[in-house]
């Protein structure tokens, strides 16, 4: 033989009169349907796991006398869990019976998109909402007249940006570590099938 199967590959598929065989298609067809549905269950479980920690913080912070701020902290979990709900409505509108390639980018550009989005809410959002539970914290213990007869203003001004600044980095780098442990394997599937598919149709 002239040609390694390896060559005659390349060569079909360079050549612009040779289309992908259906059997590479319906390999990748069912490859991203199986990878999908693996993201949409994961997705859902990763999802309603955030109920019962809310309940057990609930009744933690209840155990501990300090209600209002068991139910602030709830109350966020709740929230997030209904903003994540909303986000992830938009797995069940793919259509997998059009082109694999053609989802796949959607699903690609919308998972880029959700990264940046929650990047920026715990980046920014998360400083703020945990600041606002350490007020409460403080309030609920009867520690407000300590501290402010302990600290200047200036003290109390440096301290609140440390604190905004250290709940700003850790809710950018735990979402980012967790969402690797999560669906670091998923998201790297989908990324190397639509390499792949973009090579074959060159």
């Amino acid at each position: 033989m002239d040609k390694s199967i390896e060559e005659i590959w390349s060569t079909g598929f360079q050549n612009n009169k040779y289309l992908i065989p259906p059997v590479v298609v319906d390999l990748y067809h069912k490859k991203s349907i199986l990878t999908v549905d693996k993201l949409k269950s994961t997705s859902k479980k990763d999802n309603w796991s955030i109920i019962p920690i809310a309940i057990i913080t609930l009744i933690f912070f209840i155990i501990k006398s300090k209600l209002i701020l068991g139910i602030y902290i709830a109350a966020l979990m709740l929230s997030m869990f209904f903003l994540n709900r909303k986000q992830l409505a938009f797995l069940e509108t793919i259509n997998t019976s059009e082109s694999c390639f053609d989802y796949l980018k959607k699903l690609q550009k919308w998972i880029k998109n959700n990264v940046k989005f929650y990047t920026r809410l715990l980046g920014i959002g998360l400083p703020l909402f945990a600041y606002v539970g350490c007020c409460i914290f403080i309030l609920e213990s009867n520690q407000y007249e300590y501290i402010l007869e302990s600290y200047s203003f200036k003290k109390l001004l440096t301290t609140s940006i440390s604190i905004l600044a250290s709940f700003s980095i850790i809710g950018i780098v735990g979402y980012r570590v967790s969402n690797y442990l999560i669906y670091g394997r998923l998201i790297k599937k989908i990324d190397e099938m639509i390499d792949e598919l973009d090579l074959l149709k060159k």
